[in-house]
């Protein structure tokens, strides 16, 4: 937010705001013993807006700034709307599911029962199809199947494998929430790339610092909920948002992880998870508002 200058009169300053926002900047005024500050919030919009400042000053009775109140006032309703339809697709842990059907999230739903499936293979009847070993991100903890064998489907598969039933009950709970939301919203290819990205990176932290024993959805579920975090913060016409407490329990669980109140963790694979999906939402963020 910086200062392009400051007007005597309070309705002719008035006048000027009136006109910015109608125009598209955001801006605001500050009462001084100057007179009254003209303040732009956004800085890339300062150089436009003090050259608007500068036809002002030689003609603040021109027509076009007298009428312009109309038009700011219908933006500003126009943009109140636009927030309250962002609230509304905000994630709401407790409403998430009753939303929507199989048909509306094919992505969402093909994950659990994918790694349903999976999970009841490995944990109850005895790994008899060897999903465990084929999953995990190595054979050996080299990278020798990825590179040699060209078995590329270990970057990602190891979201598909759980170990016991809270494990899998809450990375499935967050996937659905989150997953539902952004698949609704963005729909199923963007959730895909979404989720092989958010994967590949924390699959990919994780090997590099830990071990390759290690498996679970919860590096997707924290790339999601950065992604979704960022965007309600940055871009919140897009409507996507995750409410306050919501982004607490996350954050609080993740720091428990790393404190290891919960023994073995995949923390890697968590930051490696969000750390793509604050990347992935700032570049969203940035390149509609640039829009």
């Amino acid at each position: 937010m910086r200062q392009i200058g400051t007007i005597a009169d309070l309705r002719a300053a008035q006048r000027l705001q009136d006109y910015l926002i109608a125009q598209g900047t955001a801006c605001s005024l500050d009462e001084s013993d100057a007179g009254y500050g003209v303040w732009v919030h956004d800085d890339d919009h300062v150089p436009a807006a003090k050259v608007v400042l500068e036809h002002f000053l030689a003609n603040p009775e021109d027509e076009r700034y007298l009428t312009a109140r109309a038009k700011a006032d219908a933006l500003l309703r126009e943009q109140a709307a636009e927030r309250k339809a962002a609230r509304k697709n905000t994630v709401a842990m407790s409403r998430r599911w009753e939303q929507r059907g199989a048909g509306d999230l094919p992505l969402t739903f093909g994950m659990i029962l994918v790694c349903l499936m999976v999970f009841v293979d490995t944990e109850y009847m005895g790994n008899e199809r060897g999903f465990f070993e084929l999953f995990l991100i190595s054979k050996d903890g080299t990278w020798k199947a990825i590179l040699e064998e060209h078995q590329w489907w270990r970057l990602f598969s190891p979201s598909l494998l759980h170990f016991g039933p809270f494990h899998i009950l809450f990375n499935l709970i967050g996937w659905w929430q989150l997953g539902g939301l952004i698949e609704q919203r963005k729909g199923t290819g963007y959730l895909l790339i979404l989720t092989l990205l958010t994967a590949l990176a924390g699959d990919l932290l994780q090997f590099q610092f830990v071990h390759f024993m290690f498996g679970g959805l919860s590096c997707v579920v924290y790339g999601l909920f950065a992604y979704v975090w960022v965007k309600g913060k940055l871009d919140p016409g897009d409507g996507m948002g995750i409410i306050p407490s919501a982004a607490v329990n996350y954050l609080v669980f993740y720091m428990l992880c790393w404190l290891g109140v919960f023994g073995p963790i995949a923390n890697f694979g968590h930051t490696g998870g969000m750390l793509m999906g604050v990347t992935i939402g700032c570049l969203s963020a940035w390149w509609r508002n640039r829009r």
